[in-house]
């Protein structure tokens, strides 16, 4: 796929590196033209040295802005309908999820490290390293996962959105439904949607992750609450194959957040030190999910909602709540949504700078996602579905196998990459876990959404 660049011309890139990158054995110096460890991308215009950039606190608020809602949200259902074990299943996906987010952030330094042109910015990163590690075909594999991953996650951001708004706002606002909600904040973000990548709206990530925090804070005490005043023990029910895999779809789900890990290093200053904002993001994120997921299971049962916001006691407590995650889930949608943008315009040749293309790509997609979610407006569906499917892929499968492929090709002026046994079995059973398990999760999700009794009525079904 051709390589677009946001401001600087390819030609000039390719004899302008940045900053080197680690790598396990001593570097030689004839590895990359340049390598100059001061180096930084000059402006083409004036020859000024690039320091434009986010660095590696803000990236990993981006990571955990736009990774932490729908899982606050989401994963407590998810647990109970696993069983007591999802629970270790929710601590295990974490790790597993941080490290493929690490294996993908050393992959671009791999990149960086043997072609000068990567040393600027790049439209579409992910299905850039998947095209130097196995060819044209992981290309569109990745662009394929990741459009239908963020895209389904963005609607779901949507629809969680327009479910809190519609409970805070019941009494105010009786005649105004779901549907109209969901359609209100989708037409209403058409404008927020034009902005470049996530460089250009940095304020959004650190707005969608201290919203969460604040929502997490208000859910956790009630959840105290509420449980202090238990008259009985909730009831577990034991649950079924078909229910076991939709959560374990749907807990994959919160952890998917891969696919735009490759746009947000990519506007870092030092892209060499993602791993470190990917650890700081999934610590802050383990932090924000467990007192949700223990509270939920402990106190509410088989009783819980899809949405926990929705199994509380309604106080002003969750008002709050809800009021902070429905800012969380807009924001995090301009984060999530931007990689889709991005990859789409570059197949269809958009420019990079603001201009009319841009707009009008973006505003028919934000369409396409209204006619979607007014078409499926159960969330959980599509959670688990997702889940189950392309975030396994982009988020397990595929980070760890094109670190492997990457680091096992040679060339005479490429520095030798050794992975250690102990680190190359762990992956290879980070993927046969990630296939074998999403396909299960997948299957649950496709009976689930044809089965008799899943249908959900349209917003634009007559009533």
């Amino acid at each position: 796929m051709e390589r677009l660049k946001d401001s600087v011309q390819p030609d000039y890139q390719a004899t302008s590196p940045r900053t080197p990158l680690r790598i396990n054995e001593p570097s030689n110096d004839s590895a990359s033209p340049s390598t100059n460890a001061n180096a930084r991308s000059p402006n083409f215009e004036t020859g000024a040295p690039q320091n434009a950039g986010i660095n590696v606190l803000t990236a990993a608020v981006f990571v955990a802005g736009e990774m932490a809602g729908s899982g606050v949200l989401a994963l407590p259902k998810a647990v109970v309908d696993s069983g007591w074990i999802g629970i270790f299943i929710v601590i295990i996906c974490c790790i597993n999820a941080g490290y493929g987010g690490s294996r993908l952030g050393e992959c671009w330094a791999i990149l960086e490290e043997r072609y000068p042109e990567y040393r600027g910015n790049t439209r579409n990163p992910y299905a850039t390293i998947a095209e130097r590690a196995v060819g044209k075909w992981g290309s569109y594999l990745v662009s394929v996962c990741m459009q239908i991953t963020l895209f389904g996650a963005s609607i779901v951001y949507l629809l969680l959105a327009a479910q809190l708004v519609q409970d805070l706002l019941i009494v105010v606002f009786p005649s105004v439904g779901f549907c109209w909600w969901f359609l209100i904040f989708a037409v209403g973000l058409i404008p927020a949607m034009w902005l470049g990548s996530p460089k250009d709206f940095w304020l959004v990530g650190v707005g969608a992750l201290l919203s969460t925090t604040v929502a997490v804070v208000f859910i956790a005490t009630q959840m105290l609450i509420d449980g202090l005043n238990l008259e009985k023990l909730p009831r577990h029910r034991p649950h079924s194959f078909k229910e076991f895999f939709l959560a374990f779809g749907t807990i994959l789900f919160a952890f998917g957040g891969a696919s735009t890990f490759p746009t947000i290093q990519n506007d870092m200053v030092h892209r060499e030190k993602f791993s470190k904002s990917v650890m700081i993001a999934f610590i802050a994120i383990t932090g924000l999910y467990s007192p949700l997921v223990i509270g939920g299971y402990y106190i509410y049962g088989d009783s819980i909602q899809p949405n926990v916001v929705m199994s509380l006691s309604h106080t002003t407590l969750v008002s709050l709540a809800n009021i902070a995650m429905a800012i969380h889930l807009i924001l995090a949608f301009l984060i999530i949504i931007n990689p889709v943008c991005q990859d789409l315009e570059e197949m269809l040749q958009v420019p990079p700078e603001f201009c009319l293309k841009r707009c009008i790509v973006r505003t028919c997609m934000i369409m396409l996602m209204i006619i979607v979610g007014a078409t499926v407006p159960r969330f959980s569906k599509i959670l688990s579905l997702v889940g189950g499917s392309t975030i396994t892929l982009t988020t397990f499968v595929l980070p760890n196998y094109f670190y492997l492929k990457l680091s096992d090709q040679r060339a005479p002026n490429w520095p030798v990459r050794e992975v250690p046994l102990h680190m190359r079995v762990y992956m290879y059973e980070l993927i046969g876990i990630g296939l074998v398990g999403g396909c299960c999760s997948t299957y649950s999700a496709l009976i689930d959404m044809v089965g008799p009794d899943s249908f959900t009525k349209p917003c634009y079904w007559p009533n």
